[in-house]
């Protein structure tokens, strides 16, 4: 979602409507107000592909129970539409490139990446056993629409979501307990996507347009900084989801549980955007036999997996490469498990050998191609880079990598107090979100929630007459 008044002013006529509409037709009210909004946000082309996708996927899960070629028949079609799509838009794109199409273009519909693994995960559980086909087509649509998690997720399992459609009509809108329990979500959200993301998003693309004036320290600080912006920048998105969410009774999963606190590889991706990795546990590890055959049989479905996520948020040689680094992580990671080098996975060192190598791999996610992944990569390495280690590190116009000294002061005590929260998070087994309102009633959560949306206002990126930027996983 993009965060415009118009999105607010949408967001409390929907709350008002719902409030007001007797419960069974509820579920009516939140599709009509999902349809309307993936129509102002993704346009003709992105109403059309969910549409399709789902009315597609409700009628093959009609048929898929028990019988393995339609439910072949049915992956198959997901699978084509997702990668096929997105392969052919990366084939116009570079044919493009090298002006062979002219003025041809294959845009990839907003969400695409997220609803074609819901309907997957939906034909999935319906073959195996675990649910019953919907019959309610409504609220079918309901479960691939959803405005909240529509465009970039958490990627949610049916049977989950349909269970709470049952009781929207006990829904109270106007709970004060549920709008400060929703707040805190919100509030957290707007936090890390405008006083972090969207700051260090500046430095970051300010870096990109020009590597080679830049030291290798300085280097390394800017794969830190979007190793911290890229986590800002998505679980603000989903705390914000997982907050109008549960204004509307529905609740999302919970898709970071402060992941750079991981101690190995393995933690981490239990962590970082858990609505995806269960679901490559769940429908591609496990199904290609898992850790059931043999150590070799392992690592080769671990690769597997991995290759597949790269490629599902992207189609190209540096997302390949970032997926091909966390396997190799993953690998080394459950081979030195049960070594003396164990304590490498463990503790504080774990921690810290996880965040570099984690960080290292976000380069290549970063990277606009694999060739300037590498020279990023070389640059940071003082043998192979020309300038100063501090290049580029200073003040020219009252700008250090496009970003003033004010707000370089206000980033740096964002993250500081981001660690923090994350630390506290971690020692009590939570979500951050959370630690914000812990122990506090409704009164004080909304003195404390106030104060916090009003250091947003008052310190928020956009503050500085700078465009909102859309969300980093709108492009997957």
């Amino acid at each position: 979602m993009t965060l415009q008044i118009t999105t607010v002013t949408f967001l409390i006529i929907l709350l008002i409507a719902f409030q007001l509409t007797p419960g069974r037709y509820r579920r009516c009210v939140l599709l009509f107000g999902s349809i309307v909004y993936i129509c102002f946000e993704g346009g003709l082309l992105g109403i059309a592909a969910v549409t399709l996708v789902t009315l597609i996927t409700w009628a093959l899960g009609r048929v898929v129970s028990g019988r393995k070629r339609a439910f072949v028949a049915a992956i198959s079609f997901l699978v084509l539409v997702l990668f096929g799509w997105k392969i052919l838009a990366y084939i116009v794109g570079r044919a493009d490139m090298a002006g062979l199409t002219g003025a041809l273009n294959l845009p990839v519909p907003i969400g695409l990446s997220f609803f074609t693994f819901q309907a997957i995960s939906y034909i999935s559980d319906i073959y195996a056993g675990r649910i019953e086909p919907e019959k309610d087509i409504l609220s079918f649509a309901l479960y691939m629409m959803f405005f909240p998690k529509w465009m970039s997720g958490p990627i949610e399992r049916a049977g989950t979501f349909m269970e709470q459609l049952q009781f929207q009509g006990k829904i109270r809108a106007y709970s004060f307990h549920r709008i400060t329990h929703a707040a805190a979500y919100i509030v957290w959200g707007l936090v890390l996507k405008f006083l972090i993301a969207d700051k260090l998003a500046i430095v970051v693309d300010s870096a990109y347009d020009d590597l080679t004036v830049l030291g290798p320290v300085v280097l390394f600080l800017v794969s830190v900084l979007y190793t911290i912006q890229i986590y800002c920048d998505f679980a603000g998105y989903t705390d914000i989801a997982i907050g109008i969410s549960k204004l509307f009774g529905i609740d999302l999963t919970k898709n970071f549980r402060t992941p750079y606190m991981a101690e190995n590889i393995t933690d981490f991706w239990r962590r970082w955007h858990i609505s995806l990795s269960s679901f490559l546990k769940d429908y591609i590890y496990i199904p290609l036999g898992g850790n059931r055959k043999g150590a070799l049989r392992k690592h080769l479905n671990t690769v597997a997996v991995f290759v597949v996520c790269g490629l599902w948020h992207g189609i190209g040689l540096s997302f390949l490469a970032w997926g091909l680094l966390h396997a190799f992580y993953s690998i080394v990671t459950s081979l030195i498990k049960s070594t003396r080098l164990k304590f490498l996975t463990k503790g504080t060192v774990g921690r810290v050998i996880t965040f570099l190598l984690v960080n290292f791999a976000w380069i290549f996610f970063r990277a606009g191609s694999l060739r300037q992944a590498l020279m990023f990569a070389k640059n940071m390495i003082p043998l192979f880079n020309g300038n100063e280690a501090l290049a580029g590190l200073g003040f020219q116009n009252g700008l250090m990598l496009g970003l003033s000294e004010v707000n370089w002061y206000i980033v740096f005590i964002c993250i500081i107090t981001l660690w923090v929260m994350d630390y506290v998070a971690s020692k009590r087994d939570t979500i951050t979100p959370m630690v914000l309102i812990a122990g506090l009633s409704d009164n004080r959560r909304a003195v404390i929630l106030a104060t916090v949306l009003s250091l947003v206002l008052l310190f928020g990126e956009y503050g500085c007459g700078a465009e909102i930027r859309q969300f980093v996983y709108m492009n997957f």
